[in-house]
């Protein structure tokens, strides 16, 4: 144990033991109903903080699934493309015409 754990544990003592003596002046000056009051109020902000940080934790989540899953679709682009690439010139031209040849026309000129 290195003397600066002992000094950090020392402080931590005091300010603990700080509050403590607080919490019993302020519970003879001014009652239990403040005690409780303040209670209360620091139960309740500890709880939205709970829920805030739940809530981060299921956000930071989702964004790591979408991100996994769109990095697995861009390697599946990837692997796609370097297939077809491999085949050459004249074989990707004819790849490329018969995709946009397959492709149905979404958005038709004549209606316009």
């Amino acid at each position: 144990m290195s003397l600066d754990t002992i000094l950090a544990a020392g402080q931590a003592l005091a300010a603990v033991h700080g509050t403590v003596d607080q919490t019993i002046t302020a519970a003879l000056y001014y009652g239990p109903g403040v005690l409780a009051t303040a209670a209360a109020y620091t139960a309740w902000r500890t709880g939205q903080w709970t829920v805030r940080r739940y809530d981060q934790l299921l956000q930071d989540r989702a964004d790591r699934r979408e991100y996994t899953a769109r990095a697995f679709r861009l390697c599946r682009v990837a692997d796609k493309t370097d297939a077809v690439l491999a085949l050459g010139d004249n074989t990707v031209n004819e790849y490329l015409d018969n995709k946009l040849a397959a492709t149905p026309d979404l958005a038709p000129e004549e209606g316009r």
